[in-house]
């Protein structure tokens, strides 16, 4: 009997999400190690504002998984994108940290829970969206360049542009229904608060 070798027996730990989840936690341990006053303002958008509508935050939560798809995006279409996808991990990871840090330096011991229930959604949803949308990067960047190099295409779905704004387009949706979540999770525990 001849023997078929599956997708998932040919994974590289290089390009697993498993892999990019460690990078995302090594930013989230940098963000929180890093105390400096500019890193505190410039990552504010993961906190939840009291003063801030449903609408306003599922707007931030998803303008914020937004920008790191663009990056994504234009990284994915260079044949040298991979490092800069990779660092869009870590730039992830770095505004969790970062968030989570100044919750704490503000709140002290009792930002536990509103970090739980207000950080985390959001940070969940992020850094999904991110890991999804920098595999696709990654896949189309490495097809790019064994293309350029080789002058011979394996694979060429890879790199049909078609096919990438299509996977690009899902990842938006996908952030957006992440946001509405993110976002329902914060109104509702605001709304806790204030009962």
């Amino acid at each position: 009997m001849k023997y078929i070798s599956t997708n998932s027996e040919k994974r590289s730990k290089w390009t697993s999400l498993s892999f990019f989840i460690l990078i995302i936690i090594a930013g989230i341990i940098i963000g929180s190690v890093m105390q400096k006053p500019l890193f505190e303002c410039r990552f504010t958008h993961f906190m939840t504002v009291e003063s801030c509508s449903a609408a306003a935050d599922i707007k931030n939560t998803f303008f914020i998984s937004l920008f790191y798809i663009s990056g994504a995006f234009i990284v994915g279409s260079s044949a040298i994108g991979q490092p800069l996808a990779y660092s869009l991990l870590l730039n992830c990871g770095t505004a969790v940290g970062s968030c989570t840090f100044l919750m704490y330096k503000l709140y002290g011991k009792s930002a536990v829970i509103p970090v739980t229930m207000t950080v985390l959604p959001k940070a969940a949803a992020i850094s999904a969206v991110t890991v999804l949308a920098v595999r696709v990067a990654l896949r189309s960047s490495a097809a790019l360049f064994c293309a350029y190099r080789d002058g011979d295409v394996r694979d060429s779905r890879e790199l049909d542009i078609k096919l990438y704004c299509t996977r690009s387009v899902v990842l938006i949706l996908l952030s957006l229904f992440f946001s509405a979540a993110a976002g329902a999770f914060d109104f509702l525990y605001l709304r806790m608060c204030r009962l």
